[in-house]
């Protein structure tokens, strides 16, 4: 899946929408090892030349910034999940959830408000 990153990606990713602005890959490896990491500069560049290649990084010459948005990037996240691992279907996903547990009448007025908002 696109959207599920490894603990480095997830640390590339929140760094690039911490900063706001674009980074040089030497940038992202001296914030990666201040941040207890051991990585080598070969390695950070292999990330984030990945993570380019996969649209989660725009580069422009020897820089980086975020393609998307942390909010852009969990609701991408959250729809690739449900089509991929519940067929694009919410009733699926919110069975899985919930384990068909029942809920009380308030929350499923709350709900099905929700949803007729939805439409």
């Amino acid at each position: 899946m696109l959207f599920d990153l490894s603990d480095t990606e997830k640390i590339i990713l929140e760094l690039s929408w911490e900063k706001k602005c674009w980074m040089a890959g030497a940038e992202f490896w001296s914030h990666l090892n201040e941040r207890g990491g051991n990585f080598k500069r070969q390695t950070v560049n292999t990330y984030l030349s990945r993570m380019s290649d996969k649209g989660l990084l725009i580069k422009n010459k020897t820089k980086y910034i975020y393609a998307y948005t942390k909010e852009e990037f969990e609701e991408k996240r959250a729809t690739e999940v449900l089509n991929t691992m519940y067929n694009g279907s919410l009733k699926n996903f919110l069975t899985a959830l919930t384990g068909n547990i029942k809920i009380s009448p308030d929350e499923a007025f709350e709900l099905r408000n929700y949803l007729d908002k939805l439409k």
